[in-house]
């Protein structure tokens, strides 16, 4: 079985010479050239290619810290430096990242198989464990998914959202480990809307960066009587500045190994800390309002992402929030000047319906189901949750399906009910609003026939026709149930006018006469 490899390289000579040695040394395929840090990360996230080939000069972000994220991210993924640099304290560092192996340019063909085959070897041990671990029912630590969600602007619901998915989550999966990390250092709200207590903050984990463990960032997490874990701010703004991008690099790095799902408020502000959240997290989500005001913003920001070179516009989930019928921007509108792909999901404007659970700090009294099938048909279409054993994602609402298609049936069952009812109340008002209508046909059908009858009566006393004559010729007009009710009168001396009048029948002719006449005055043309 050939294995697939990743080759991070902007030096194309290099990048041709490594291809050329790859199939050579070893059963591969090359999946993807990278010319930058962030094209490699995108392909590895994309492929989980067997092998990581990556020059130490590639950019802009430093090599090792990226290997290091990416062996987060996908562990199974082997990572190879390549270097000029044959220095002992440069293939410590390398290996220190997490780094297979390192290969001195120039290249040595034996060098390079051995290299090869060895970390390919590891790659797929790796991998068997993985799936192993899945089918054995295991949670799979180390592989937790890690979704940044970022406003475009203050008050479009970020932190709502954030809270109320990881409340949803562990509702619904009990035994699921969900953490929220609240990373809008100046002003975070999630200790606003979920009570807690922390004594330590993101900030005391950044001071000690570099001498992180799993130990340590676990305590710094205060657990909630709900089962969530919250990961909070500092209380004085001054320690915000302790907050570095390569910290937050290493303690999401280390979360990933004890959660199954880590979800992060990023707030609203494009700042360094934000851009290394966005860049390594798995999925990202952009939350707007339907405005142009948040719009604007929303092109803004990930304009800026994709110069930072952390995220491209394609691979941001934008989700709409407080969305309603009178928006003057509606849905498709804000898909259509979007740059990020929007979900189809969109949450409704609950208008004062969360202000209790949000004083109250307490998102369980939301009581309105609208909102809490919204979220999980966002869970479903970001991919919240992996689902053990399938590698596959799904959202927190799959393990409810039986319940939740009870509850659907027992309810069509009922509205089943109501319907009929309700239809066999307005049947007689449907009857009379039919019986009305057909009378207003009948009405309009005789004013026609006495026209072509008064129209018949007047040709006949042209043509100098007897009385009798001329009442046969109008009566010949009409169906034969309304004739005998004709009356034609003939104005004299001639040539004068004829009326012709009949009584309109109820519904329809020769049952019954309304008290209305209908009567066509038509003049006498003498002919020559």
């Amino acid at each position: 079985m050939a294995g697939t490899v990743v080759i991070g390289c902007a030096d194309q000579s290099l990048a041709y010479e490594l291809r050329s040695q790859l199939s050579e040394a070893a059963e591969v395929e090359v999946v993807g050239v990278a010319e930058t840090t962030t094209e490699m990360a995108d392909l590895v996230l994309q492929h989980e290619p067997n092998l990581v080939l990556v020059h130490d000069q590639l950019g802009p972000e430093p090599v090792h810290q990226v290997i290091r994220d990416l062996g987060m991210r996908r562990p199974a993924s082997a990572a190879i430096v390549v270097t000029s640099d044959g220095e002992p304290e440069a293939l410590a560092a390398a290996m220190d990242a997490g780094a297979r192996g390192v290969l001195s340019y120039p290249l040595s063909f034996a060098d390079v198989q051995l290299r090869v085959n060895t970390a390919l070897d590891w790659s797929r041990h790796m991998q068997s464990l993985l799936i192993n671990a899945f089918a054995d029912g295991g949670n799979a630590r180390g592989r937790a998914t890690v979704v940044a969600i970022t406003g475009t602007k203050g008050g479009v619901g970020t932190t709502t959202l954030v809270t109320h998915l990881a409340w949803d989550v562990r509702r619904e999966l009990p035994d699921h480990k969900v953490l929220v990390v609240d990373l809008d250092l100046e002003k975070g709200d999630v200790s606003s809307l979920i009570e807690a207590r922390a004594r330590t903050s993101v900030a005391d984990l950044a001071k000690v960066a570099q001498d992180l463990s799993v130990r340590t960032v676990a305590d710094a997490v205060f657990q909630h009587e709900s089962g969530i874990h919250l990961l909070l701010p500092p209380d004085d703004v001054r320690d915000a500045e302790l907050v570095t991008p390569t910290a937050i690099r290493q303690i999401v790095g280390l979360l990933r190994q004890q959660y199954d799902l880590v979800l992060i408020d990023v707030g609203a502000h494009v700042t360094p800390v934000q851009a290394a959240v966005v860049e390594i997290a798995d999925e990202v989500v952009s939350v707007i309002t339907p405005d142009l005001i948040s719009i604007r913003a929303l092109r803004r920001t990930l304009g800026w992402w994709e110069t930072l070179q952390v995220r491209k516009p394609d691979s941001v989930h934008v989700l709409i929030n407080k969305a309603s019928r009178t928006d003057e921007v509606q849905p498709e509108t804000a898909k259509r000047l979007s740059p990020g792909r929007m979900l189809t999901t969109v949450l409704p404007d609950m208008g004062r319906k969360l202000e209790t659970a949000m004083n109250s700090r307490a998102p369980e009294l939301v009581t309105d189901p609208t909102w809490w099938r919204s979220l999980r048909a966002l869970g479903r279409e970001v991919g919240l949750v992996r689902a053990p054993g399938s590698g596959e994602q799904s959202g927190p609402v799959e393990t409810s399906s039986r319940r939740s298609s009870g509850r659907r049936q027992k309810s069509a069952a009922n509205d089943s009910g109501s319907a009929a009812v309700e239809l066999v109340a307005l049947l007689p008002a449907i009857a009379l609003v039919c019986a009305v209508l057909w009378q207003l046909g009948m009405t309009g059908l005789t004013y026609v026939w006495t026209g072509y009858g008064a129209s018949a009566a007047a040709r006949s006393v042209a043509l100098g026709d007897s009385p009798s004559e001329v009442r046969t010729a109008a009566q010949d007009a009409f169906p034969a149930g309304m004739r005998s009710d004709v009356t034609v009168d003939v104005a004299s001396p001639l040539p004068s006018s004829v009326d012709v009048s009949v009584r309109i029948p109820v519904m329809m002719p020769g049952i019954l006469d309304t008290p209305w006449t209908a009567e066509v005055h038509r003049e006498v043309v003498k002919e020559p």
